[in-house]
């Protein structure tokens, strides 16, 4: 594969507004003149940031989207105030993260980075900072204006081929549960947080989001992972964000077949793996989505729902109690590796 990056004489036309180079914060990392191609999320994009996170790829006349850095207004035309850092228009989104950056998405294609300093004495937030929010929250709003549905998830693929996706809320296991498949029986991790479906395919294809894991420093430490490239957690001091080897490559692309949804089971109970149909599968897939108050912005409530409820029909739901912690790990998952073994 030849280099992502390509200089400015590229037929890619990327307009930057209103951008002024000596507004932008210093290490700003933010490359006019260049071109990086990446894939993810099943979109081929270009952007003048580069971003190591995601699969470069050869650079392509049209892309399906363009990031690039320039001016965020203030005031998003034409927009409502939904809370101090959102505003939302017809088929635009602006969000403003104070310290890190301001974000506007449009239309499902194009996705401004603003990080002009307000105060002169201001310090930078660093450039992994500012691809935090880009690759989750404005690349999640991108999917729901195009119509597709971002799950909040981490997946792997068992050595049937067959592809397991866990979810639940936050602190529920989702990424500890593959870390720990990925490392001790060598399931191949896909995707971790984000992924997205296309409700056009006629198969729930994943499209694997950035190409890192978040995990507890705990957990860290019990799977003997390293700390070498792993990026402290905005939000909470002892989670990490972790590249993930050969980030060069694109994950697998295969359809999602089962569903977890995990759930926090007594001390000292058995682990169980319970299948579920009809409108509790669609209401657990619901749950699943990713910023799912973005997604009621960009699709009917109904659109949703009827979304939702064609994808359960595809997917095997389950709800997964298990005792909380690393003891008995194995024998933990046992249900889920029985079952996995019959794929």
């Amino acid at each position: 594969m030849s280099d992502s990056r390509s200089s400015s004489t590229s037929d890619v036309s990327l307009s930057s507004g209103d951008f002024r180079q000596d507004e932008l914060r210093l290490d700003s990392q933010c490359h006019p003149k260049e071109r990086y191609y990446y894939s993810s999320y099943g979109f081929t994009i270009v952007s003048q940031i580069p971003l190591p996170e995601l699969t470069p790829i050869d650079p392509c006349d049209q892309p399906d989207i363009e990031i690039v850095a320039g001016n965020v207004d203030q005031t998003l035309l034409k927009g409502r105030q939904v809370n101090r850092w959102l505003q939302m228009g017809e088929d635009q989104c602006q969000m403003w993260i104070e310290g890190i950056a301001n974000y506007r998405v449009e239309s499902g294609k194009r996705i401004v980075v603003d990080r002009r300093v307000k105060e002169p004495m201001t310090e930078a937030a660093s450039p992994a900072d500012v691809r935090v929010y880009l690759l989750g929250s404005a690349l999640g709003v991108l999917a729901y204006q195009r119509g597709w549905l971002p799950l909040h998830i981490n997946a792997v693929q068992a050595p049937s081929g067959a592809v397991w996706a866990f979810t639940g809320p936050s602190g529920a296991g989702k990424s500890t549960m593959g870390a720990w498949l990925n490392t001790r029986l060598g399931w191949p991790q896909i995707t971790d947080d984000v992924a997205v479906v296309k409700p056009e395919d006629p198969e729930p294809l994943l499209y694997a989001g950035p190409r890192k894991i978040k995990l507890w420093k705990e957990t860290m430490e019990a799977l003997q992972i390293g700390m070498q490239g792993a990026q402290r957690d905005l939000s909470r001091a002892d989670k990490f964000h972790i590249p993930v080897p050969n980030t060069s490559e694109a994950p697998p692309l295969a359809p999602l077949q089962h569903l977890v949804i995990l759930e926090r089971g007594a001390d000292g109970s058995q682990p169980s793996l319970t299948e579920v149909f009809g409108d509790e599968a669609v209401v657990m897939l619901l749950d699943t989505l990713y910023r799912a108050e973005f997604g009621r912005e960009f699709m009917s409530p109904d659109k949703i729902v009827q979304t939702c409820e064609k994808l359960a029909m595809k997917l095997h739901i389950y709800r997964f109690a298990r005792p909380w912690g690393f003891d008995d790990m194995a024998e933990n998952l046992a249900p889920i590796l029985k079952k996995a073994k019959l794929d």
